[in-house]
């Protein structure tokens, strides 16, 4: 900068104005300009960056904070993001585990959720590849936003088994209703309901895809039957197949048993604990990994609720609530390993909560409405202010549920009634209506109609 101000002959700027002597004063004035460019141009990325601190901070504190304990492996600055292992949370002062800072962060956002774990794990763990070669690959790709149904790729979820109802009773997820009716012949009378969650959800997983299949979605159901899980066998077909030691190795190969699922596999469980202990789980982690595989735009997961308060579920009561949840409420356990770590990344650094709230809002008010039921308020559910967070739309709350935690993409979990209702139990069981030879209710028809119709809203 001396020699610049100071030199006694004619030089030429760039933008052609000749410098000398007489120009020294001017001189530094330019000089003095070009220090404010540079100062102002580090004030601008400082203040992306305290920008992008507090958006990411703001978002921890509202999808993720349940358990204040997370943290402890999560730093957010001025510098960017880093994760810190349990190892390290123990050892003050050691190294995070993964370091971003923001320029990394915005080359992930966009793709984020379209790295498959191990993928992810390579260039954030490993560091076999860097960021400015991973990003040149032709396999990433970020996708445009979409505007039709016409294409799009959406996955379904039918929660449960269901299938006969003893297969109900294994998964416990069936009730039987005793209600009170009016005297006959002088006598006092009773009528029984019995109702198994796995078949409502399936038949209504069954009109939802036609409904989208006739506006040119391309739909995936993750099971294909009543009483078939996601593996495309029944949990008793299961039982046989998990005395073979290959198919056991086929499961931990893929990632769909734990160590500890395994150890219990050597226990004498009887059907409902293995199920529940085991089964549910492995059917749960297949689900996920047939949805991530097929890449949906967007996942509908299909449930129907029951009154919590309504314990043993042998008798109806007048509660009847909409609710939907989305991925976050993530805990401290959900950070104990790596895949874990991972996968809190991908849904603090995406886009996938935002627009799942987006997504479920839609859903949970058509819902509200052609149902004719309320939408829950935090205070109506315990689990609602024990086990979730409550995210700014009405009715949609962050929880740490298997697939909302697992699920890559928007997604909407719904839960749009409660089947022990005084009025719903006998809506659900009326038979007035026929979906592949079925006979079925029109109330899960209405209730596909609102899935429907809150996709499409969402789309729009």
């Amino acid at each position: 900068m001396t020699a610049f101000a100071t030199t006694s002959t004619c030089s030429k700027l760039p933008f052609g104005r000749k410098i000398g002597v007489p120009d020294v004063v001017h001189d530094a004035k330019i000089v003095k300009s070009f220090a404010s460019f540079l100062l102002f141009l580090f004030f601008c990325f400082s203040g992306i960056a305290q920008t992008q601190k507090e958006f990411y901070t703001k978002k921890l504190n509202t999808y993720f904070s349940k358990d204040h304990k997370i943290d402890n492996y999560v730093s957010i600055g001025d510098y960017g993001i880093a994760i810190i292992s349990p190892d390290s949370v123990k050892v003050p002062g050691s190294r995070p585990e993964i370091v971003l800072n923001w320029r990394d962060v915005n080359k992930l956002v966009p793709v984020i959720s379209t790295i498959s774990e191990t993928e992810l794990k390579k260039l954030l763990i490993d560091k076999r590849d860097s960021f400015n070669y991973y990003f040149q690959k032709d396999t990433i790709r970020s996708k445009e936003q979409l505007h039709s149904l016409n294409g799009m790729k959406i996955a379904i979820d039918p929660g449960h088994i269901g299938g006969a109802y003893h297969m109900g009773e294994t998964e416990s997820r069936c009730m039987t209703l005793v209600i009170p009716q009016p005297l006959i012949r002088g006598e006092d009378s009773v009528k029984q309901i019995q109702m198994v969650e796995g078949n409502f959800s399936f038949f209504t997983a069954l009109i939802l895809k036609h409904k989208l299949d006739s506006m040119g979605a391309q739909v995936m159901l993750t099971r294909s039957d009543t009483g078939v899980s996601s593996l495309g066998i029944t949990f008793f077909e299961w039982k046989k197949k998990i005395k073979h030691k290959d198919y056991v190795d086929s499961l931990e190969k893929n990632n769909l048993i734990s160590d500890k699922g395994l150890n219990l596999l050597k226990k004498h469980l009887d059907d409902k604990q293995l199920f529940a202990q085991v089964f549910a789980s492995v059917d749960m982690a297949n689900r996920a990994k047939k949805i991530n595989a097929f890449q949906p735009d967007l996942t509908v997961v299909i449930h129907y609720n029951v009154n919590e308060k309504n314990a043993g579920w042998n008798h109806t009561t007048d509660k009847d609530y909409v609710m939907t949840f989305v991925p976050g409420c993530v805990t401290s356990e959900d950070m104990n390993k790596l895949a874990g770590r991972l996968n809190f990344l991908r849904l603090l650094l995406s886009n996938d909560i935002e627009n799942s709230v987006k997504l479920s809002s839609a859903v949970v008010k058509k819902l509200s409405t052609k149902l004719n039921v309320p939408i829950a308020q935090k205070d109506d559910a315990t689990y609602l202010g024990q086990a979730c967070l409550t995210t700014p739309e009405k009715g949609v709350y962050a929880r740490d549920l298997a697939l909302t935690r697992l699920i890559k993409g928007p997604l909407v979990y719904g839960e749009p009634l409660y089947q022990d209702n005084n009025t719903e139990c006998f809506l659900l069981t009326a038979q007035d209506d026929t979906v592949n030879g079925f006979s079925v209710s029109k109330r899960i028809e209405l209730v596909a109609e609102a899935y429907f119709e809150g996709i499409v809203e969402y789309i729009r």
